[in-house]
């Protein structure tokens, strides 16, 4: 092994003592990139994770150089080594595992430039690998509880998963006491037309105020789900079609409070029409379509066993 210089010494020391990695990995590859390109820019790094097939390309050239063979990997090709090993046909680039313990992470991607050797490349690497895989095993943990929770982390509601795991249940429930209750699909139509001109984070503060009102409006027995990512599901147990769109009246205000966007349309269908969990969902969609080829904003559609089918508007 190479022998390690004073100089070497003095900047894995500073590599090691201003690293401060977290599940924030847009932070991360900043950090890495900025101490990297300060105190080793002969070295070019990404990393390719096995778990999400993608990669974070580490330093400021890592992209051009890796990201063909990124793309081309699949996981039988994925090396297996603690110590660097070439890529073919890359020049001067090598791989080794990331890895904690036993457990396979994916792979550290580095492109050696000015004559540094593999050694003296591993050890720049080694002094980033404990915090570089924790913070990872800490992201696939943090991702894994996310998808077991019941709530949106944005908006507060119900998950799409949670409800249809849910639903089915309760969709047997109502065939068998025959109870009236209503589902409703709510499409956020006009902030989905200025998603490309709105930036992101006014988009998720909006979402993010209107399921907090949503929820404070609602029964705590009332479901209400973020269905995509501008449709809102409800359902409401228990309830009739005309109390339900008294509900509404009152969401549609308090809605167009927060902002003009939030000017909603909702497709309503009731349990006396369909008591399948698939059934429901798809005849409120498909009213929610024709609020929508209406063009009238704060629309419902809805039925009633006296006029059919309706359409009422919410006038402010």
């Amino acid at each position: 092994m190479s022998k390690l210089t004073k100089a070497d010494k003095e900047r894995l020391f500073s590599i090691s003592s201003k690293l401060h990695l977290t599940t924030d990995w847009k932070n991360n590859a900043t950090q890495i990139s900025d101490l990297y390109s300060v105190n080793v820019p002969e070295i070019e790094m990404a990393t390719y994770w096995t778990q999400t097939n993608d990669a974070i390309y580490l330093t400021p050239d890592a992209e051009s150089i890796f990201s063909d063979y990124v793309q081309s990997l699949k996981r039988g090709d994925v090396v297996q080594s603690d110590a660097l090993q070439p890529i073919p046909n890359l020049e001067n680039c090598y791989s080794m595992s990331v890895k904690l313990g036993t457990q396979m992470l994916g792979l550290m991607l580095v492109q050696l430039k000015d004559d540094v050797s593999q050694q003296m490349a591993e050890q720049y690497i080694q002094v980033l690998l404990p915090q570089f895989t924790l913070a990872r095993f800490a992201t696939e943990m943090q991702d894994e509880v996310e998808k077991r929770t019941s709530s949106d982390k944005m908006t507060g509601l119900w998950k799409r998963s949670y409800f249809n795991e849910r639903f089915r249940e309760e969709s047997e429930r109502l065939s068998r006491s025959k109870e009236i209750g209503v589902v409703a699909v709510m499409g956020m139509d006009d902030l989905a037309a200025m998603v490309r001109m709105l930036p992101l984070e006014e988009q998720n503060q909006l979402l993010s105020m209107a399921g907090k009102t949503l929820r404070n409006l609602l029964r705590q027995t009332d479901w209400v789900v973020r269905w995509d990512n501008f449709e809102i599901l409800f359902y409401f147990p228990n309830t009739p079609p005309e109390a339900a769109v008294d509900v509404f009246g009152r969401c549609i205000k308090a809605l167009v409070r927060i902002n003009p966007l939030l000017q909603v349309v909702v497709g309503m269908c009731s349990t006396s029409e369909t008591t399948s969990a698939r059934g429901l969902i798809q005849l409120a969609d498909k009213r929610l379509n024709l609020a929508r080829k209406d063009g009238r904003h704060q629309l419902i559609c809805f039925a009633s066993k006296s006029a059919g089918l309706k359409f009422w508007q919410y006038n402010s």
